[in-house]
């Protein structure tokens, strides 16, 4: 594992996200490596102080006047339960749920934040790039099908949409490969495509902003030649991902990714396990998983050219 796999998968490792193989392997490297050990250091210390911040922030925290007339009011509230519920015992309720989602807020409003375009391209990219391209993935692939059951109904589509081939004024494009994968802490939908000689990755994820956009654009910023084009849906984001040139994919999105995300606004809304994916069996090597009709990296490498 080189500077950069870890600098990659670094939150993932503070988080304790990550298999144990993998976690021997950034530590094998931290050993020897004293500009990634001040990194993830850096890092620690950082997640650390916006935690601190938080539980010391007066403004977030309850009043031990208002804790003591909170918890009688819901006290004569149980006694009382066998009454019609009232606009005060909804209140209450209210009142309950804040007292105990405080802990959380912080972790959310992060969660919300760190969902902004431009992070969401850089995941997008990086699946792109360590998956399709490379066959570099720190977690093993998983079939549509389970990936549905378990994380978000959503990936069901894309067991048949897009069509295997698919006509554009500027030639078919094919589908070469359907899974759903992992990059960081981000859950994908993934379809691998075969279009103007070059590999393109559908991608499928949550729309955390909640803004919707139903034209294809660009979003943030090209990386390694690497550019994304997101069609984003109310609850869920489609993007293409490719070295093509923008107005290229953005055509190819106009065909691939706006019926998809229409269909999309019908699906029921994802699934709220965030880390059941973390237990799956661990990889053992590209021919654990077996990457459907294209069997191995190599033979993805021998049919998609690339620059």
């Amino acid at each position: 594992m080189n500077c950069r796999d870890v600098r990659e998968v670094g939150d993932s490792f503070l988080c304790q996200e990550l298999l144990t193989e993998t976690n021997h392997e950034i530590l094998r490297h931290l050993d020897s490596c004293p500009s990634c050990r001040t990194e993830i250091e850096a890092r620690r210390r950082l997640r650390g102080a916006l935690r601190t911040a938080f539980n010391r922030a007066p403004e977030l925290q309850s009043t031990g006047e208002f804790t003591d007339r909170l918890r009688d009011q819901l006290r004569h509230a149980a006694v009382q339960r066998h009454r019609s519920w009232t606009r005060t015992g909804r209140w209450l309720a209210l009142a309950a749920g804040v007292v105990l989602a405080a802990g959380v807020t912080a972790a959310i409003l992060l969660n919300r934040s760190s969902a902004s375009a431009e992070a969401l391209a850089r995941d997008a990219i990086g699946d792109h790039s360590n998956c399709a391209l490379k066959y570099r993935l720190v977690r093993r692939p998983v079939p549509l099908e389970e990936a549905a059951q378990t994380f978000d109904s959503a990936y069901r589509l894309l067991i048949s949409a897009p069509p295997d081939d698919i006509p554009t004024p500027d030639g078919p494009a094919h589908v070469l490969e359907r899974h759903s994968c992992a990059y960081g802490r981000r859950r994908f939908g993934h379809v691998i495509l075969q279009y103007r000689g070059r590999v393109v990755s559908l991608l499928v994820t949550a729309n955390d902003s909640g803004a919707a956009e139903a034209i294809p654009h660009v979003i943030g910023q090209p990386l390694g030649g690497l550019s994304v084009v997101s069609v984003n849906g109310s609850r869920h984001a489609v993007m293409l991902v490719s070295d093509l040139e923008n107005n290229q994919l953005t055509q190819l999105a106009r065909i691939v990714s706006l019926p998809l995300a229409q269909r999309l606004a019908n699906v029921t809304p994802a699934h709220t396990q965030t880390t059941a994916w973390l237990l799956l069996p661990p990889a053992q090597g590209v021919d654990s998983y077996s990457v459907g009709r294209l069997g191995t990296s190599s033979l993805l490498d021998s049919r998609l050219p690339t620059r």
